[in-house]
């Protein structure tokens, strides 16, 4: 799973989505095995590929060397990543053995809660996006304008504010370039929509 999330094809992903996305299949994947034998070297073994895949990953959406990568994106002791966002690191989740006694359930009765974490999900969200890179443009243009709307001059959060496009995607032959940063501003969940309302009444004229 780790290795077709990070494959040639998916380097257009948000760095952020991508490393939350491959945090959960690990998270998932080891509190279920940390119950196994020898997990510890298992896990360490695990742990360098994910490291590795993620590094290759990096360098090819941002067309860099392996020590360029590893100067921009990773910090010793805490890990592979880009700011607060790291990929968890398999050796957090040590070995656990299960003292707890296994009866088989009585179908006719109330189970007995068992205290096992669930199976790893069969097919988890791998951070793909339907706008590939759009969670990390987005956060540039909220941090260049200082979590402020452009036109009211409000302070917003992430719950309050929407990154809207100067000029819309249809103006465009290719959409992806409605997405440069210096297209984009900030604007309160408000006057989003005064503006979204505006542009549309002024459509509704033209037709």
């Amino acid at each position: 799973m780790i290795q077709a999330a990070t494959s040639p094809s998916a380097h257009e992903d948000s760095v952020t989505l991508k490393i939350k996305a491959l945090n959960r299949v690990i998270t998932g994947w080891c509190r279920y095995y940390q119950y196994t034998s020898k997990t510890t070297r298992q896990f360490s073994k695990l742990e360098c590929k994910a490291f590795w895949l993620m590094a290759h990953w990096l360098g090819r959406k941002f067309q860099l060397t392996m020590p360029q990568v590893l100067a921009r994106f990773y910090t010793k002791g805490v890990g592979i990543g880009e700011e607060e966002i790291k990929l968890k690191r398999h050796g957090e989740f040590l070995t656990l053995q299960y003292k707890e006694r296994f009866l088989k359930p009585n179908p006719y009765t109330t189970q007995e809660k068992i205290g096992r974490e669930e199976l790893p999900d069969d097919n988890p969200w791998p951070g793909f996006e339907d706008r590939p890179g759009w969670t990390d443009i987005k956060r540039k243009a909220l941090e260049r304008d200082n979590w402020t709307c452009r036109l009211c001059k409000t302070v917003c959060t992430p719950e309050t504010c929407q990154v809207d496009h100067l000029i819309k995607y249809s103006s465009y032959k290719r959409p992806v370039d409605a997405n440069r940063l210096d297209n984009l501003w900030t604007l309160c969940i408000t006057c989003h929509k005064i503006k979204t309302e505006s542009e549309q009444r002024r459509e509704s004229r033209m037709r």
